[in-house]
């Protein structure tokens, strides 16, 4: 599986799994689209609206497909900037889709049916809260002019890493930047994390279904 800040639970699991096999067939769509002579379209800015800097559809779908692999495994993977990267804009998309489908559902049983997530019924996904208890900064948004200010022992105190300078400068990833490495000695059963949901949890994450203060 991927490895977080915080140890998913099941539920972000289901969204992670959704969220990036989703993502990889709205690119496929958006890749045949731009074979097509004399069409020129935006959709690959408008679901990729910060990854599109650096990632092409087919460079995102190749990276998704691999992480999507390694989220299957037992062994934990570790991501850089440019894995967050996407993975921030592929959240933040299927969180809009989920949370839309949901509010818009035509009836009761149709709302119960979009809502589910890993078993669990969740009616809103709280992107930004995703987002603080998962990842461990996003310093991959961070714009080239911010970026460069701060001179390379100002980058180096702050923690900032190569990725986000590439980033932030619009470089491509070279094909070993896009590698996940494996920690072979460190495993995860999200089943045992259950910090973020209840069964009578509406939204996730929900802060309110457990006193457990270390996930922050």
């Amino acid at each position: 599986m991927l490895k977080f800040q915080t140890n998913p639970d099941v539920v972000f699991m289901a969204i992670l799994s959704d969220s990036m096999s989703l993502m990889v067939d709205q690119l496929r769509e958006v890749e045949e689209e731009l074979l097509m002579p004399g069409l020129k379209r935006d959709d690959l800015q408008i679901i990729l609206p910060n990854a599109c800097r650096v990632f092409n559809a087919g460079t995102a779908i190749h990276t998704l497909r691999q992480m999507l692999n390694c989220h299957r495994e037992k062994l934990l993977y570790c991501m850089n900037d440019y894995h967050f990267l996407i993975l921030y804009d592929t959240l933040q998309n299927f969180c809009d889709i989920h949370n839309d489908f949901v509010r818009t559902a035509d009836d009761v049983r149709e709302k119960e049916e979009l809502s589910m997530l890993g078993g669990i019924q969740i009616e809103r996904i709280n992107f930004d809260d995703l987002i603080d208890i998962y990842f461990f900064d996003i310093d991959f948004l961070l714009d080239t002019k911010t970026v460069t200010g701060l001179g390379l022992d100002g980058r180096k105190m702050l923690g900032i890493r190569d990725e986000a300078f590439g980033i932030s400068h619009g470089l491509t990833p070279h094909s070993e930047e896009l590698a996940l490495i494996a920690d072979e000695y460190e495993r995860y059963d999200p089943a045992e994390q259950d910090q973020l949901w209840s069964e009578s949890s509406k939204v996730y994450p929900d802060t309110k279904a457990s006193d457990d203060s270390s996930i922050y």
